[in-house]
């Protein structure tokens, strides 16, 4: 009876890892990944560019080189950049009198 269950969880996990297969395998066909890597572009230009800056000994940042056209904005990260400065501020506040409070204390 045991060795079902051995095998009952041997079979599940090897079929969770082909639908996951399957899955990649998919988003592969339909360009997926052609997309995303699409945003991130190192031109021909760019590589002589970078290659002439090493030969040349010269202070070498990546940013300069890679064109990034993603656009990450949207309703929901405008409101948790809205949410993060809000709570920087209440905090900074607080703290601040708090360290006013503490001083006054033990001058």
């Amino acid at each position: 009876m045991e060795e079902k269950k051995k095998n009952n969880l041997f079979l599940k996990v090897l079929l969770i890892l082909f639908l996951i297969y399957i899955s990649l395998y998919i988003m592969n066909n339909l360009g997926y990944y052609n997309i995303a890597s699409k945003n991130k572009i190192i031109t021909e230009e760019k590589i002589k560019e970078f290659e002439a800056d090493v030969r040349n000994g010269k202070s070498i940042d990546i940013k300069e080189y890679v064109r990034d056209t993603t656009n990450y904005k949207n309703t929901y990260s405008n409101l948790g950049y809205n949410i993060s400065i809000g709570i920087d501020n209440v905090l900074n506040k607080g703290l601040k009198k708090a360290g006013k409070i503490l001083k006054k204390l033990f001058q």
